[in-house]
């Protein structure tokens, strides 16, 4: 019995930490412009995009402009609650991005977020 035990403590240790290899524990690091950040939170995001609240919702015009982005390119991403007041991180893969469109598109997440309130984008 004790075997037993001992073994299925094992195989969820083991799977514990086989489901955070994905993340990040270090977390994004700050950069030299306020809402750019080195590193992301899931290691399966290029990008990651973050909409943040002071507790009025988030910036949804920088939310509309952020998907139109997206969408005109047709990129995957997912989109994950983080908080109360519509708060979501979005992670880009950016697999269909390469060379300068990649580039131009980082540079395009930038401006959101600069011109956007509580908008961050973090860059792998």
């Amino acid at each position: 019995m004790v075997k037993k035990m001992l073994w299925a403590g094992l195989v969820l240790l083991v799977m514990s930490v086989s489901c955070k290899s994905q993340q990040n524990s270090e977390g994004p690091k700050p950069t030299k412009e306020p809402t750019v950040y080195r590193g992301v939170t899931d290691n399966s995001c290029a990008v990651e995009v973050a909409f943040g609240s002071y507790g009025s919702g988030i910036d949804a015009k920088s939310a509309f402009r952020l998907q139109a982005l997206i969408d005109s390119l047709g990129l995957k991403f997912t989109a994950k609650a983080i908080g109360r007041e519509g708060e979501t991180r979005y992670c880009l893969p950016l697999s269909e991005l390469k060379g300068n469109k990649r580039k131009r598109f980082i540079s395009d997440l930038k401006i959101i977020a600069k011109e956007g309130q509580l908008v961050s984008v973090s860059i792998r």
